[in-house]
């Protein structure tokens, strides 16, 4: 029996892609055998993080999870698993124990390449940070990918585990989108589907100069899904030709979410940068075609069943979806491929993976 911590540094009480993430990989490491999981969280809790003045959130926030990490007790396991790569540094505060540091993306990195021409400014303050989590990715054990443009990533700046990256890419959880719950409630008759934040990286704004450059006759909406738009994306649906045509459908629930993708025409998702890339996977899982850029992994996850395209080419984005539009077959043909490539990414084999790294180390540690 290999007993593991996962290491949660979530603001509890919050709900987002770590919070899935953990819930995920706890889920499939149960259906294992052989692994007992107990969960750390370190993150602070929601009312006190909201209480804090918003210049000092992210600081205190970091402090009370360091804090927290120096104070668990590890002494009855076997290896130490932190969720989240942008904590790395927690990795630092219990170098006695075998650990896995999952880091799915390394977009503020980037940003401070010049990867992001576009993207806003990192300050000094934050730039220490994110380097201070990259040195503890480093002290990790076994670094985990989401995907291995993640792992090249890593590479690339020399962010070397002492046993090296591998990669083991997220799942999508049966029965997450129930097929007989969609309806064609309050959207639109033919539409385009987005479901992001407003992360520069996301490009929302990319959805909508896709919509305006598809043929007017063809009658096409578009719906944005996520939180409020912020007040530059809200000016750029105001001005658009095609302001008439948007919708925007502020957090969504699941049940929501499911009608959205099942009956949109195609997902949209002309993201700029993605270490896994959720939504795309998700579409397929319900039959719903993917019009997608070949921005970081979205190539691994979305492979040929779906239109993957160059970024920034909204107009060959928006000839794809022109064709789902016309082509009854090829929406079928691609629905199809979106099962078939969906079902590669189970919880079966994410729990398979994770376990076999930990007896690696397991067995490494008792010599």
């Amino acid at each position: 029996m290999i007993r593991v911590g996962l290491i949660d540094t979530t603001i509890q009480g919050f709900h987002g892609s770590m919070v899935r993430y953990r819930d995920q990989l706890a889920t499939a490491l149960s259906e294992t055998g052989s692994i007992v999981v107990s969960i750390h969280r370190l993150g602070m809790q929601s009312e006190t993080f909201s209480a804090t003045p918003p210049r000092f959130r992210m600081w205190r926030h970091h402090l009370h999870v360091w804090r927290a990490a120096r104070r668990i007790d590890v002494s009855d396991l076997d290896v130490l698993h932190v969720l989240d790569g942008s904590f790395g540094y927690v990795v630092q505060a219990n170098l006695e124990k075998p650990t896995v540091c999952t880091v799915h993306d390394i977009i503020p990195r980037l940003q401070l390449a010049g990867d992001f021409p576009s993207a806003p400014k990192i300050g000094r303050g934050a730039a220490w940070l994110i380097n201070q989590s990259l040195r503890g990715i480093s002290k990790a054990t076994v670094a985990v990918s989401d995907s291995q443009s993640t792992a090249d990533d890593l590479a690339r700046f020399a962010i070397e585990p002492r046993q090296g990256t591998q990669v083991v890419p997220l799942a999508v959880e049966p029965g997450l989108f129930r097929l007989d719950a969609a309806s064609k409630q309050d959207v639109p008759s033919r539409y385009l589907f987005h479901l992001g934040n407003n992360g520069f990286y996301k490009n929302r704004l990319g959805a909508i100069e896709i919509l305006e450059r598809i043929r007017p006759s063809l009658d096409v909406s578009l719906v944005l899904a996520g939180p409020p738009l912020d007040d530059a994306l809200r000016t750029r649906v105001e001005s658009s030709k095609c302001r008439d045509r948007i919708s925007i459908i502020t957090n969504p629930d699941q049940e929501k979410l499911c009608e959205l993708y099942k009956n949109a025409t195609a997902f949209v998702f002309p993201s700029l940068y993605e270490g896994f890339g959720w939504p795309p996977l998700e579409a397929m899982s319900v039959g719903c075609p993917v019009v997608t850029s070949n921005a970081g992994s979205l190539p691994e996850v979305v492979g040929d069943a779906g239109a993957v395209l160059n970024v920034g080419d909204y107009q060959a984005m928006a000839r794809a979806c022109e064709k789902l539009v016309e082509c009854e077959s090829l929406r079928q043909e691609m629905t199809t491929k979106g099962f078939q490539q969906a079902e590669s990414f189970s919880l079966d084999q994410l729990g398979r993976r994770m376990k076999s790294i930990y007896q690696e180390l397991s067995v490494d540690s008792h010599g």
